[in-house]
């Protein structure tokens, strides 16, 4: 069961590419995300969902399930 600081921790972004250059932007436990048409749209939308974001200079993936 989560602990009451673990379920009031704010979101983590992690933006960057996919392998085939589009921009996006992945929660980092799995519960949000999407793809963006520019860097700052991916990066607008972190920020406004979480406010704790870092760039992968890695490929990322969403894994839309």
């Amino acid at each position: 069961m989560p602990t009451a600081a673990a379920s009031t921790t704010r979101p983590h972004f992690k933006i960057g590419r996919d392998r085939e250059g589009h921009w996006i932007a992945v929660e980092t436990h799995g519960r949000g995300g999407g793809y963006f048409r520019s860097r700052d749209d991916a990066l607008h939308y972190a920020r406004a969902e979480a406010g704790a974001v870092t760039f992968s200079a890695r490929p990322l993936a969403l894994r839309l399930s």
